[in-house]
């Protein structure tokens, strides 16, 4: 018995060790560990050599090792090409180790895998507690066939140290999902910290360039304007004046966005905000320009949605994203906006059926001096994830290319 708790002992920690070292040293984000190279494959295929290499021998031809770990844990958190991955190198590995039950080892994996597509095809909205329920539903599912094996060949006397293995086999996977949530939270955390940081910047080169690239703007204006009253100007004369003044309104607002990127903003001063009057209001307004460009406008918005927060800023956050939806459509298509309370949350949903964005623009969106616009500065939608930020909300982006884009934000009742 002594020699099983040691190599049981073992066992668990050539799984937790390896992913201990990933989680301190490594810290690979989600969109790496679905390729096909990802540092957690190698991990996992460390583990998986290690555990296989050194199994537990009950008895003559059964043998035990916690090689569904680093497998589940791959199909879970990378992905379906490098788990089927993993579990072929397995194979092989089985195969030229030899020994009995490669045919039913085979079958298992084959079955597991298919349970984990059917139970998993929407993991990742998942919460944690329901991720938890998958990972206890597929390591059931693998204890109940090996208890099924043991029982077809009389091995009875191995249903006991069987369970207790797979309990413990269950225990280990289970802390290697809080630590993998746990870095996914410090990367999440990491970035939060990066971005505020670059806010601060942007602040402090707006508050101290502003001021002196407004002056002598003002003037060019200005002079400008007195130059366009004249009468002896010719046709192009005027066009390049025209040009020009809308090209000084463009870098007026550029500049004021930043400024209010450096204004700090007081919950204090916060009031209470129809969000469906400002939403109908804000449809009258986006309806000129979509009118325009020949794009439909449905909505669907609940009656006396109420929350806290300032009136123009919040029409500002809001018309941000409507004229990025728009933009993104270009013509012929539709914009979608919803608008309904749940439980104590206000959700407000955007969407269009434009161009869409890829898995890495979405991730960079609401970061300054990043735009998937040609002459966009990334400002505006800084200003539109500060705002909602302001007003303890949160701005989810879902896009697909050639599909479309829909945000949805979160706001707290009133």
């Amino acid at each position: 018995m002594l020699s099983l708790i040691e190599q049981v002992s073992y066992h668990i920690l050539i799984v937790l060790l390896p992913f201990i070292v990933y989680h301190l040293f490594i810290r690979e984000e989600k969109q790496f560990r679905e390729k096909i190279n990802s540092k957690l494959l190698y991990i996992s295929l460390t583990i998986l050599i290690l555990t296989m290499s050194n199994p537990i021998e009950f008895s003559e031809g059964f043998l035990y090792d916690f090689r569904v770990i680093p497998i589940l844990f791959l199909l879970l958190y990378g992905g379906v090409k490098p788990g089927i991955t993993l579990i072929i190198i397995m194979f092989l590995f089985r195969f030229s180790i030899g020994g009995a039950g490669l045919y039913v080892t085979l079958i298992n994996y084959t079955l597991l895998v298919l349970f984990f597509v059917v139970l998993t095809a929407k993991f990742q909205p998942y919460t944690l507690r329901r991720r938890l329920l998958v990972i206890s539903l597929l390591c059931g599912f693998s204890s109940f066939n090996r208890m099924i094996t043991l029982t077809i060949t009389g091995q009875l006397d191995q249903l006991s140290f069987m369970f207790i293995f797979s309990i413990l086999t269950w225990i280990t996977l289970i802390i290697l999902i809080f630590i993998i949530e746990n870095l996914d939270k410090q990367i999440i955390f990491d970035k939060r910290i990066q971005s505020a940081e670059r806010l601060n910047l942007v602040s402090q080169i707006a508050a101290s360039v502003a001021h002196e690239v407004r002056n002598p703007m003002t003037s060019i204006k200005g002079f400008l304007q007195l130059i366009f009253q004249e009468k002896n100007l010719n046709e192009s004369q005027y066009r390049y004046i025209e040009i020009s003044l809308s090209e000084l309104e463009r870098a007026e607002d550029v500049i004021n966005d930043y400024l209010s990127l450096a204004k700090p903003t007081s919950i204090e001063d916060f009031s209470e905000l129809n969000v469906t009057a400002e939403l109908h209001s804000m449809l009258d307004i986006i309806t000129s320009y979509t009118n325009s460009n020949n794009i439909a406008i449905e909505s669907n918005i609940q009656e006396g949605i109420l929350t806290k927060g300032k009136k123009s800023e919040f029409k500002q956050a809001i018309l941000n994203i409507m004229k990025n939806s728009v933009e993104a459509i270009n013509k012929n298509g539709t914009l979608t906006v919803r608008a309904y309370q749940l439980k104590s949350n206000i959700y407000i949903e955007i969407a269009d059926n434009g161009i869409g964005m890829s898995k890495e623009q979405v991730e960079l969106l609401g970061t300054p001096y990043y735009s998937t616009k040609d002459k966009g500065t990334g400002v505006g939608l800084a200003l539109t994830y500060k705002i909602i930020r302001d007003m303890k909300g949160k701005i989810t982006v879902q896009s697909e290319k050639g599909v479309g884009t829909t945000f949805i934000i979160k706001l707290p009742f009133l």
